[in-house]
């Protein structure tokens, strides 16, 4: 007979699940709740593979459907030699086909073409693992977007190491990686993206219903983040000064973090300061992300980019004036080889834990999640009271809602070793994530040539 439950004490379920097992688990040896739960995930991974399998049976057929729009105007020059007849007319042909026939706009089937072409024509092996349900269409654009202004010879170097990123992460992290991937194999389209970015930097309005407009900032990546970590920053410290404060009889500030930021937002930019009690003490808080710029660069003697916080490479001369007005510097040593974090110069051992786990991790690492670290918890692997050590080669960075899962349910977490963890859900799937520092490096190259040869004075300034 189940024990009563006491309302102030809480339920631990591992037990009523354990006490389940004994009773009525099946002849795999799993518990009747994990059985189902584990019948329905196998059906949604087989429903992504059939997906992913006909996703890229329609990259072949855009991919056919562009050879005959090369077909029809190479017809059209034959018929009227001399006469300039270009590719528009059947192009539009073969888009107004598609789009008809499979009720979809244009725009959507001109983007399947080209995906189709770049498939085939370029990426083999991204094609093959679509149709293998490796990764799914989400990936293989992801791939095809970062790899777009690479040069030609490099793709097939670029495709191998996003490759074997897109099979163990989120469209979303391809994304990402696969532009530092790009980035480090051709290092000038960083300076020329930023370039062609900052003409297009703007503010735009829109009206909305309900008298709300939307504000929208077009700015440098590292200045938009800023921007947010600082909002992110003072509506805490409003939500924790506010709550403090209220006397005995004071309605409590019911503001969500969202409409904090929105109001402190709206003060800043037409005040130039919170319009709140304690002014000066959230004016004082300051925007703070985290850059990490290889040596080389930093000193100058590369064009290397650098990476803004595991969201995406920042070119060379940003991340050199970042340093420069920078209040703090951590040194990073890394593995020659993985390139994996091993020691970050410090003197308290609690602070060098934290910057070494912030450098290794740089956001959650329960798959899929992208919470930076700064918003994160530093988790033991194997938890304290069992012996575990606080050490790197022990400790996690997960976001509070995936540190309470691993913790309250049969999550489990193991460290494998340089960086990398293997996640095992309570119905025995397993899933790897690599740090992403060393997952987003490109092999060593012979560079470290130009210091040495580097003619340096004592005098001279840095290069930043």
């Amino acid at each position: 007979m189940p024990e009563p439950q006491h309302p102030d004490r809480p339920v631990r379920h591992s037990v009523v699940f354990q006490e389940e097992s004994d009773a009525s688990a099946d002849r795999h040896g799993r518990e009747p709740h994990w059985a189902e739960l584990s019948d329905l995930v196998s059906r949604a991974e087989d429903n992504r593979a059939a997906m992913a399998r006909l996703q890229a049976e329609r990259a072949e057929v855009c991919a056919e459907a562009l050879d005959l729009v090369a077909l029809r105007v190479a017809q059209r020059d034959a018929a009227h030699p001399g006469r300039e007849i270009g590719d528009t007319i059947p192009l539009r042909e073969v888009l107004a086909e598609l789009s008809t026939a499979l009720r979809v706009g244009e725009r959507t089937v001109s983007s399947w073409l080209g995906d189709g072409a770049a498939l085939v024509g370029t990426y083999p092996a991204t094609l093959a693992a679509l149709r293998d349900g490796r990764i799914d269409e989400r990936h293989a654009s992801s791939l095809i977007d970062g790899g777009l202004a690479l040069d030609h010879a490099l793709r097939a170097e670029y495709e191998e190491r996003v490759l074997a990123i897109a099979a163990t992460e989120t469209a979303a992290a391809t994304r990402e990686y696969a532009r530092v991937v790009a980035a480090r194999l051709q290092s000038a389209i960083v300076a020329q993206a930023r370039e062609r970015a900052l003409d297009d930097r703007r503010v735009r309005a829109f009206d909305l219903d309900d008298g709300l407009a939307r504000l929208l900032l077009d700015a440098p990546a590292v200045l938009v983040h800023g921007i947010f970590e600082r909002l992110t920053s003072m509506g805490i410290a409003q939500g924790t000064t506010d709550g403090a404060n209220a006397a005995d009889g004071d309605l409590a500030d019911t503001r969500t973090l969202d409409q904090r930021r929105a109001d402190l937002a709206c003060d800043l930019l037409l005040c130039g300061a919170p319009a709140t009690e304690g002014d000066a003490a959230l004016g004082a808080i300051r925007a703070t992300v985290q850059v990490t710029i290889p040596c080389l660069t930093l000193a100058g003697l590369d064009d290397d980019p650098a990476v803004l916080d595991g969201r995406g490479p920042l070119d060379g001369d940003t991340a050199r004036r970042l340093a420069a007005a920078a209040t703090s510097w951590h040194r990073v040593m890394t593995d020659p080889v993985t390139s994996e974090p091993l020691c970050v110069d410090s003197y308290r051992p609690s602070a060098h834990l934290r910057r070494l786990l912030a450098a290794r991790d740089r956001h959650c690492r329960w798959p899929g999640c992208r919470r930076p670290v700064k918003r994160c918890d530093i988790d033991h692997i194997v938890p304290f009271e069992q012996g575990g050590a606080t050490s790197s080669a022990n400790l996690e960075v997960l976001c509070r809602g995936h540190h309470t899962l691993k913790h309250a349910s049969r999550w489990t977490v193991r460290a494998v070793g340089s960086g990398t963890l293997e996640f095992v859900s309570p119905t025995g799937r397993r899933h790897r994530t690599d740090a992403p520092m060393m997952i987003a490096t490109t092999p060593v190259r012979d560079r470290w040539s130009r210091f040495l040869d580097a003619t340096i004075s004592p005098v001279d300034p840095p290069p930043f």
